[in-house]
């Protein structure tokens, strides 16, 4: 058990270390495209880099698919090699689909959306090809990234991930120093895909012995196997990445290139949110499938509820600092005026993913024990749920950036906050009360103390007259103890245990 949570904790703390490397250079590259392109040109690039990554749902769905069954045969080269392969050629097959949809679609997209004026439609156009080139690059990289992941590869994956982010920053920095312009950004951000999947595919092959790619060794069962459950993983994971993208072209087709750029900037910090739970969330997709198939449901158990507990401590100190500070963070962000729907966006957004850091877990967990089809139901209806509630609200009921959060927030939580942890407490046989004592009763206690520290805090400081950085370090600290005394009092003493072990031992070898 110990050797599986110090995995675990590496594999989770690699995530969660790709997660700030993605979310810094994400919040760098804003800042200077914002800057150096222009609000409306921005729109209309993050309406196309974000809007038509409906290709994605693949990259997911198979990376997942690999994932899963590299964990059930990390022991059985022929059989994982047949299904990498297969992998790799079905991806393959779409990426050269997504280039050719691409090009067809590039000559269209100027006159589609309301937010792409005359004077951006070449530029547009070009972007869009670029677009697809780059989302075709990110499928095929699935392939060997999930193939990683299922060998609990983590640190290694993202490895990688962080070295092609900070190229991404490198070569976009230095071509838009020679050329402003929306196709500029995507040339750079194709060219970094590029790197990183070469380099995932390197790190695989010398990582995995045995590993690679054999047309050869494909057979029928493992091509119907493939799809059946990659089936139930695109329905799941791109219905989200569907969701995700049509409410952001549902905000170019009804509202200018201001709108998208508005609710784009809005989405970045609650998506580094939502990339962090994740990361934490998802190392447990193998564990819970490999303590599932060999039958130990009580670790599996014992491994759910931690996982639930970490996630919701993570969920409250963000959310908590994230919503107190939104306005100051777009301020110093951006070192530009503030448009107050930029404000509400955020924070309608973080609280949406409230849900998703509470229990999101479940959907690793389920997925590791093999229940699919009500999972891919459930996500399926959300996704069309969350479309339909931004079409009415798009309706002159409140401003056009604020409508895909507001549809945000009430499918999340029926999916997330209500269905989702129910269905999983229900199937893995884990009690309400036992789930919520020893999972939710911690964090939410130290929430609400955290609330009433920081509004005492808030009290007696004069903060019309300190830096609200300063206050903002303050507040986290404070957040930090609140929840390290209350919710986190076993981690703490393990760690300190842990710290007096090693320093035991440095000592011992210095003698």
């Amino acid at each position: 058990m110990a050797s599986l949570r110090k995995r675990v904790m590496m594999n989770a703390g690699s995530n969660w270390a790709g997660m700030f490397v993605t979310a810094a250079v994400s919040l760098i590259l804003v800042r200077i495209m914002w800057r150096s392109l222009g609000v409306d040109a921005f729109g209309v690039w993050a309406l196309l880099s974000s809007g038509l990554r409906y290709p994605m749902i693949f990259e997911t769905a198979f990376s997942l698919s690999t994932n899963r069954f590299v964990a059930f045969y990390r022991d059985d080269s022929e059989q994982l090699c047949r299904f990498v392969s297969a992998s790799f050629i079905v991806l393959l097959t779409l990426s050269v689909l997504t280039i050719a949809a691409a090009i067809i679609l590039s000559f269209f997209v100027s006159g589609f959306f309301a937010a792409i004026t005359e004077e951006q439609a070449a530029d547009a156009q070009v972007t869009c090809m670029l677009v697809g080139v780059t989302l075709a690059l990110k499928m095929l990289e699935a392939t060997f990234s999930g193939t990683l992941r299922g060998f609990q590869y983590d640190t290694r994956v993202n490895a990688v991930l962080i070295a092609s982010n900070l190229l991404r920053l490198i070569f976009t920095v230095a071509i838009l120093f020679i050329w402003k312009s929306i196709v500029a950004v995507q040339l750079a951000f194709g060219l970094s895909a590029a790197v990183s999947l070469v380099s995932m595919f390197f790190v695989a092959r010398k990582s995995i012995p045995g590993f690679e790619i054999n047309i050869f060794k494909i057979k029928k069962e493992t091509i119907r196997e493939l799809f059946r459950y990659t089936g139930h993983a695109t329905g799941r994971s791109g219905s989200m990445i569907f969701m995700f993208s049509t409410l952001a072209l549902l905000v170019g087709k009804v509202g200018s290139a201001q709108d998208v750029a508005v609710y784009d900037v809005a989405t970045r910090i609650p998506n580094f949110t939502r990339g962090l739970l994740a990361g934490a969330q998802n190392v447990f997709l193998p564990v819970v499938t490999s303590l599932f198939a060999a039958g130990h449901i009580e670790k599996m158990k014992a491994v759910i509820r931690k996982g639930t507990h970490i996630s919701c401590v993570i969920t409250c100190v963000f959310v908590l600092l994230l919503f107190i500070y939104a306005e100051e963070i777009f301020v110093f962000w951006l070192k530009d005026k503030i448009v107050p729907e930029m404000v509400l966006v955020m924070r309608l957004l973080m609280l949406s993913e409230i849900a998703r850091g509470f229990f999101g877990i479940w959907l690793a967990s389920l997925v590791g024990m093999g229940h699919l089809r009500s999972l891919t139901i459930a996500a399926i209806t959300s996704a069309i749920g969350a479309i339909a509630v931004e079409i009415i609200l798009l309706n002159g009921f409140v401003p056009v950036p604020v409508a895909p959060a507001a549809a945000m927030i009430i499918a999340l939580w029926a999916y997330m906050g209500l269905w989702l942890p129910f269905y999983g407490l229900r199937k893995s046989g884990i009690g309400f009360y036992e789930y919520f004592r020893g999972s939710l009763l911690g964090p939410l206690a130290a929430t609400i103390v955290s609330i009433g520290a920081l509004w005492l805090f808030n009290h007696i400081v004069p903060s019309g007259r300190i830096n609200w950085a300063i206050l903002f370090a303050a507040s986290g600290l404070i957040v930090l103890v609140c929840f390290t005394v209350i919710s986190l009092r076993s981690e703490a003493a393990e760690l300190l245990d842990m710290l007096r072990t090693r320093l035991g031992k440095g000592r011992q070898n210095l003698v």
